[in-house]
């Protein structure tokens, strides 16, 4: 049953609210102040807040900007004033929603509604971005050691520059803008052999095998796991990689910069 916090100074305001969200199978809640309107969201930790802006003594702006200090509880605001301004302000300092007085109860309830949907997708993406990093870091705990084969290993000491990514041969090092960064030895070695061959493509199948071996378990999720690893420390914006790009269907490449 989702629990509501409705924060309203005018009590036949929270009676009205309170009737409609119980038959609508809420658990209701109430504050006639900004105080108790923080206590209770500390204590009661309800799953909505339904926040007046013109409370007594702390404001409905500043109890806002208070709970988004320290909780992501979703915030719907009221207010008596259809000011555009008063709106900016409200969603600038964190609420979800806002609906002005005078409201259609059931209006306000389908926003309500609306916003635990939201609240109740994102949780869903945080959960499985969660196992997600579990699934990751279970197969770097067991993923097999990294080789690379002696007719690999660099006869001539020197670097591989990448432009602003270097790879020290000598001390198995990479550097980022000149400074030393921490890599895994299969981060490592996959950049290496990136990096051997400047805008040539690696297929994946290659790039499993010189670095775990053929035949290496769940190659290709390890293959994805440490190349999503690498970008995170090389690229200025993993997310649109500009160093270390996917070729659809084939495998990988490092673009030198232009």
């Amino acid at each position: 049953m989702p629990r509501v916090l409705i924060v309203d100074d005018e009590e036949p305001l929270r009676a009205s609210l309170t009737y409609a969200l119980t038959r609508e199978g809420y658990s209701v809640t109430t504050a006639e102040d900004g105080a108790s309107a923080l206590e209770q969201t500390r204590t009661r930790r309800p799953d909505v807040v339904i926040l007046d802006l013109m409370l007594p003594g702390i404001d409905g702006m500043e109890v806002c900007r208070r709970l988004r200090a320290d909780s992501d509880v979703p915030v719907v605001m009221l207010t008596a004033r259809d000011r555009g301004q008063d709106k900016i302000d409200g969603l600038t300092v964190g609420a979800d929603d806002y609906v002005t007085k005078p409201f259609d109860t059931p209006e306000l309830i389908a926003r309500i509604a609306a916003v635990l949907r939201r609240r109740a997708s994102a949780q869903r993406l945080l959960d499985e971005d969660r196992l997600l990093v579990q699934r990751m870091e279970e197969l770097l705990r067991h993923a097999p050691i990294p080789r690379i084969a002696a007719q690999e290993r660099p006869q001539a000491r020197g670097r591989l520059d990448g432009g602003r990514v270097v790879v020290d041969l000598d001390s198995a090092t990479v550097l980022v803008r000149g400074r030393p960064i921490a890599t895994s030895a299969a981060e490592y070695a996959l950049l290496r052999l990136l990096l051997s061959y400047p805008g040539r493509v690696v297929t994946r199948t290659e790039l499993i095998e010189r670095t775990w071996g053929p035949g290496a378990p769940d190659g290709h999720t390890l293959l994805a796991v440490h190349i999503r690893c690498l970008r995170e420390k090389i690229e200025e914006d993993p997310a649109q990689p500009r160093l270390v790009i996917t070729v659809p269907g084939i495998g990988f490449r490092y673009d030198l910069p232009s």
